[in-house]
């Protein structure tokens, strides 16, 4: 007995240091041990008194939860679940996650963590570091998530309850100090120093320091810039996207220059991925000549590329630049290069019509066929645009109620064994005369331009309830923020939820349109969850309203954008940012996919970290029904 007690003992004080909330209960729900973290986050929900009962607190909290912890009589020694808790203390927003494992017959382990914290380093997460660290004020590390192990061959896990300091050679640690301790306005200025590891490999550390009763800090440790080789500028389509959006959502004075080069395809064809990237990059270096650091130079599609700058910057210049580079690369050495611009002033639209103008534009010039600039409708700025668009609102709608449109489907796969999760359903609008386009993200984007999206998603609503009880298989459908906002829109959602099997229909919430109230989205949310639709956030990293929508939604299923999966073949950074991703959505209680997986080794190193499901042409490519109703990929 003695043993038993002193064995305890040494248990409770291991406990206590803990990075994570432990508390173990009884079957009686009465409180074993609790650390003293699980009892910072869960005193200010619960009180003293409340805490003493942990079914006290899963009732009131978490019902879904107490009933699964209750119906289970027998040790598994697995998680029974795992839920998110938002509460308040005082002004404060509290957000924890819940999980409860069984460890005996009578007893239970509850592991809290505090997911405000990591969505508080959401936009730290992506300022391209390979680590991230939330540490106390003493540089205790609390918290660390990305691509340590090829820096100093450790995982992130091991560094937890380390000093800060033990990640720096010995020689530089008081250097570390005297940066942290010389903050100044919150920022901990970028400081290079050298990695506790055999080489000692220089590194940047920089971060934040949040001032108050318990100091934290929030720290990057990333690689120096390169000065022989600046990193390109050139973004992707998506990315440049988001970019010139957001100088729109800014009421910034800006430009947009759309430059096609002719006959791209016979000046690259010869080219492997080592001298097309280096092309690439040296574009992506246009925007840095004069030191014009504010110009930003975007690839659209294949040949086509988008400048980006403040109102005078010279695209003239720049279409020249680009015609005498490409022209060094070209086999005739020459080049062929049409230019536009378009001005981003909004003029008297509002912030969302001017965006979703300029989706407009961007979408058009990148899938059109030879003349993209004339298909993109460049005649005048974006109040022009968007008055082109609602001529054709007419058209649109006539598509919609004639169902002018059909959907294929492509499965979603558990990655370890490849049974198939559900099928996500893609709209296919048909091509014809009268139709204004038949490109999926240009009548997807005029369709929420001209006020149209819930016709659309009810349309596609419609048809998808066809297919799950014809086939029988679990089917994913998109719906618009605007949607989400319309009562009569998810009211129908809800009935038809009840209509079939729990968890056949699915709800992809896009960030095509952004959802302007979200308590009210977040409520209309936990009804459709509540009916059995499960819910996925669409294109999760590809925009800026993704992390406010995890902080605020409670969903199901989060989709990781394919750029970033792809991005993580090549680097151990891309690799550190889809860690990132995946440790916030489980944190918020929600399960992974991973967008365009095309290769068996992109599925493995999914599947390494840490990723549940995957998407993508190697796992099939969008198929009509007859063709998607298998219920297991196979090799």
């Amino acid at each position: 007995m003695a043993q038993t007690q002193a064995a305890y003992e040494e248990l409770s004080q291991v406990v206590q240091l803990l990075p994570v909330g432990v508390l173990t209960f009884a079957s009686d729900g009465t409180v074993g041990l609790c650390n003293m973290v699980a009892n910072q986050l869960l005193l200010p929900l619960l009180g003293e008194q409340a805490l003493d009962n942990i079914f006290y607190a899963l009732r009131h909290l978490c019902p879904e939860l107490a009933a699964s912890v209750g119906a289970h009589k027998e040790p598994t020694g697995t998680i029974l679940d795992q839920r998110r808790i938002d509460g308040r203390a005082g002004p404060r927003k509290i957000v924890l996650s819940l999980s409860v494992t069984r460890i005996g017959p009578t007893t239970c382990m509850a592991v809290v963590r505090d997911i405000t914290r990591l969505t508080d380093m959401a936009t730290f997460a992506f300022a391209g570091s390979d680590l991230l660290i939330d540490a106390d004020g003493d540089g205790t590390i609390g918290w660390a998530g990305g691509a340590l192990g090829p820096l100093l061959d450790r995982t992130p896990r091991q560094v937890v309850g380390k000093p800060l300091s033990s990640l720096i050679a010995p020689r530089d640690r008081e250097a570390l100090a005297k940066t942290l301790a010389t903050g100044t306005r919150g920022r901990v200025s970028p400081t290079i120093l050298r990695l506790a590891n055999a080489s000692e490999t220089r590194c940047v550390v920089a971060g934040l320091a949040l001032e108050g009763p318990q100091k934290r800090f929030f720290i990057t440790i990333g690689r120096p810039p390169q000065t022989t080789e600046p990193d390109a500028t050139l973004k992707p389509g998506k990315d440049f996207g988001i970019e010139a959006a957001n100088w729109v959502r800014g009421g910034q004075s800006a430009v947009l220059g759309l430059l096609d080069v002719g006959d791209w395809d016979k000046t690259t064809a010869g080219m492997d991925k080592i001298h097309l990237d280096h092309l690439k990059r040296e574009i992506g270096k246009l925007a840095g000549e004069d030191n014009n650091d504010a110009v930003v130079v975007g690839e659209v599609a294949d040949g086509r590329f988008g400048i980006l700058g403040p109102a005078g910057t010279d695209l003239t210049r720049l279409g020249e630049a680009l015609r005498d580079l490409v022209a060094g690369f070209s086999p005739g050495g020459r080049a062929d290069v049409k230019g536009s611009r378009v001005d981003l002033d909004p003029g008297g639209l509002t912030l969302t019509e001017s965006v979703q103008a300029l989706r407009i534009v961007l979408s058009r010039f990148g899938t059109a066929g030879n003349d993209g600039l004339n298909a993109a409708g460049l005649t005048g700025g974006l109040s022009d645009i968007l008055e082109q668009a609602s001529h054709n609102k007419r058209a649109l709608a006539s598509m919609i109620d004639g169902g002018q449109f059909a959907l294929q489907y492509q499965p979603v796969v558990a990655l370890t064994d490849r049974s198939i999760h559900h099928h996500e359903a893609l709209l296919r609008p048909e091509a014809g005369k009268q139709n204004p386009t038949s490109n999926p993200q240009e009548f997807v984007t005029m369709v929420e331009a001209v006020g149209l999206s819930t016709a659309l998603d009810h349309a596609v609503l419609r048809r998808a309830l066809a297919a799950i009880r014809e086939s029988g298989i679990s089917v994913a459908v998109n719906v618009s923020g605007l949607s989400i906002a319309d009562d009569a829109f998810v009211d129908r959602l809800i009935d038809a939820a009840a209509g079939v099997p729990a968890g056949r229909l699915l709800v992809e919430l896009t960030e095509t349109a952004e959802i302007a109230d979200l308590p009210a989205a977040a409520a209309r949310i936990a009804q459709l969850r509540s009916a059995g639709a499960p819910v996925c956030l669409d294109d999760f990293g590809a925009g800026s309203a993704s992390f406010r929508y995890l902080r605020d939604l409670k969903v199901d299923m989060v989709k990781i954008d394919g750029t970033y999966v792809q991005a993580a073949t090549h680097s151990n950074r891309g690799q550190a940012f889809v860690a990132s991703m995946r440790e916030l959505a489980t944190s918020s209680g929600a399960e992974t996919i991973a967008e365009m997986v095309e290769t068996e080794a992109e599925a493995a190193l999914m599947m390494r970290l840490g990723v549940q499901f995957g998407q993508g042409w190697l796992f099939g490519r969008p198929a009509p029904l007859v063709a998607a109703a298998p219920q297991r990929w196979r090799y």
